[in-house]
């Protein structure tokens, strides 16, 4: 018997009634991938929107793919539409208005079905065309997945327009309740149970394995899986995930509340914005040079990186003086004045109180400690921060309860966020540090945030059950400092026994160089893509990966069916010129010295 939560406690055509536990049931003979499948009736919320047998080499176009990925084998697709949706939104026609939950279950052919099921999370604010039947809504991985033998669901989340966090908002400018609990954690509970259920169905046997795999916030949703459902999956492999995102999310309107205090002008200002972000640019490489003691071009342990353009020549502006130090550098399209040197160091320290820069240690910059004055960590340096150039005020129009204080198009950033409660917006840039330090706090007070913060310590169900959880972690992260996750395992460690209590269910892993996208974009501060080592895994590129390919998740797997706990990792750069193990934190990567082309220069220490 399998407990499932109250909240996915749903009459099915496979269980008889609701109740708590979910009864093993008995092989029943296997359905073709056809208009049959619309039996499925598991509710009167849930309607089959679409049935569509896909062959084998036809190429499928999804929402995040730079080239068509390559069906492996037949495949059947299955669209869900699960109610009831926005019922409070009295305008139809608002982008706040949805009929519910789109989910597409991936389900490969009855011969190459593997017995497992690897849902797929999503990204940002989600949405997709999960609901819409002459488009697919799932990203590229998931797809894959299914090549591999998988049967795979993903879920828009309750928004139907991709990557567009319009629906937090109705159109009376008030906050979305009920779209925010489809969006926070009703849609991972109904996808877990439609894939599970389709796979019984369809192939008329249960699943033997069940895995959550996410990324950024997917990763999020592996994590409120993991803390508040662990019973629907056997694995979660989570990927530089949102944790804490309303403490994340309003961190990155710090920027702006720095530029403007200190500099006189924020992201609506467009010309000075950009001379600020190449003189960041500039000095963001000028700290990798410094600290990158192996010349890798990118920092192996970025929070030990202590650099400081306020105490650096070759930064300041000639003829600038800065404490005991005097500028050299004469090219003005890059050099730095004292204040603007001051403003990026506020930028690296983090949200503070009051804008002050307090001494800090490798452990502080890494997560492991908060300054008395700071409310949460910033970017390592040789991270690309965005956030000068554009501002992304919807975590803090959310904290306000106000759509006044959202981006315009004219700042950048999420411009997408559209409401006609009212045309006013841009009040972000009225932040002082107090009232911004008052934001930061208020957004923690609001109860529909709290299945949104995905940060539970107590871990102590998971651990019950047997389920684990691998972590990985970017340490060049340009969208979700990577002190967060240090920070949350710190968390879990102090509950949960220690470091040799939580590596009994949870390993957690920190790749340097690696920003927040992990397939096919520039890692470090000097765009090397192919000489920094990553882990393999599905992609575009990728598509038909065997396990040796897939190094993460395989991992996973055999922690969870071999009792394998994962250990060092070794991973190769794509131009095979660097290699070296990635290891489980607390440990980190260690260079002794010797030639960078030698793996055997590198340990975990």
């Amino acid at each position: 018997m399998k407990t499932i939560p109250l909240l996915a406690c749903l009459p099915l055509v496979i269980i008889s009634a609701c109740s708590t536990t979910v009864p093993s049931v008995p092989a029943r003979t296997a359905m073709k991938c056809d208009e049959g499948l619309k039996s499925y009736r598991p509710d009167t919320n849930t309607k089959v929107l679409l049935v569509r047998h896909i062959k084998k080499g036809e190429k499928i176009m999804l929402v995040d793919a730079a080239t068509p990925v390559t069906t492996a084998d037949d495949i059947c697709l299955v669209k869900l539409l699960v109610g009831p949706g926005a019922t409070r939104e009295p305008d139809k026609t608002a982008r706040s208005y949805s009929e519910g939950i789109g989910i597409e279950v991936w389900l490969p052919s009855h011969a190459q079905w593997n017995g497992r099921i690897r849902d797929y999370g999503g990204g940002g604010w989600v949405g997709g065309g999960h609901r819409n039947l002459d488009k697919y809504g799932s990203k590229v991985p998931a797809v894959i997945n299914a090549n591999m033998g998988y049967v795979s669901a993903t879920t828009d989340a309750g928004n139907p327009h991709y990557q567009d966090g319009s629906f937090a908002f109705l159109s009376t400018g008030e906050v979305n309740t009920e779209s925010m609990r489809d969006f926070t954690h009703r849609s991972l509970v109904e996808q877990a149970m439609k894939s599970r259920e389709l796979a019984q169905l369809y192939y008329g046997k249960p699943h033997k394995y069940a895995y959550f795999d996410g990324h950024s916030q997917g990763g999020r949703q592996a994590l409120k899986l993991a803390q508040d459902y662990p019973e629907l999956y056997d694995g979660f492999l989570v990927a530089q995930a949102a944790v804490s995102v309303t403490r994340f999310g309003l961190a990155g309107m710090y920027t702006q509340v720095v530029m403007k205090t200190e500099l006189g002008f924020n992201a609506l200002d467009k010309d000075k914005t950009a001379a600020l972000a190449k003189k960041f640019a500039f000095v963001n490489a000028h700290a990798v040079s410094r600290c990158d003691r192996a010349g890798l071009g990118f920092l192996l342990d970025p929070a030990a990186c202590d650099y400081s353009p306020s105490t650096d020549p070759e930064a300041l502006c000639a003829g600038v003086h800065s404490g005991n130090f005097s500028g050299a550098n004469t090219d003005k399209s890059i050099c730095l004045s004292a204040k603007e040197a001051a403003v990026i160091d506020r930028i690296w320290y983090g949200p503070s109180v009051d804008g002050q820069v307090r001494e800090q240690t490798a452990a502080d910059r890494d997560g492991v400690n908060l300054a008395s004055n700071q409310l949460w960590w910033a970017f390592h340096r040789g991270s690309h921060i965005g956030s000068i150039s554009g501002a992304s005020a919807d975590q803090l129009a959310m904290a306000m309860q106000d759509v006044t204080y959202l981006t315009s198009f004219a700042a950048g950033g999420q411009a997408k966020l559209q409401n006609n409660a009212s045309a006013l917006r841009d009040r972000w840039s009225e932040l002082t540090y107090q009232s911004y330090a008052d934001a930061y706090r208020l957004a923690h007070t609001r109860g529909y945030f709290k299945d949104y913060v995905t940060d539970k310590a107590d871990l102590s169900k998971l651990k019950k059950l047997g389920r684990k959880i691998i972590m990985h972690n970017g340490l060049a992260e340009d969208a979700i400092p990577a002190a967060g996750a240090v920070n949350y395992y710190q968390r879990v460690r102090a509950e949960m026994g220690g470091d040799l209590g939580v590596q009994q269910f949870l390993r957690m892993y920190q790749i340097p160089g690696m920003a927040h996208s992990s397939q096919g974009r520039a890692w470090t501060v000097s765009g090397k893509n192919n000489s920094v080592p990553m882990p393999l895994m599905p992609g575009n590129n990728n598509q038909t990966p065997s396990r040796e390919q897939d190094q993460m998740f395989t991992a996973l797997v055999d922690w969870v069916e071999r009792g394998i706990a994962p250990d060092d990792i070794l991973i190769r750069s794509r131009d095979n010129t660097l290699s070296y193990p990635i290891c489980v934190y607390p440990k980190k990567i260690t260079w002794s010295g010797g030639p960078v082309s030698s793996a055997q220069s590198f340990s975990c220490r």
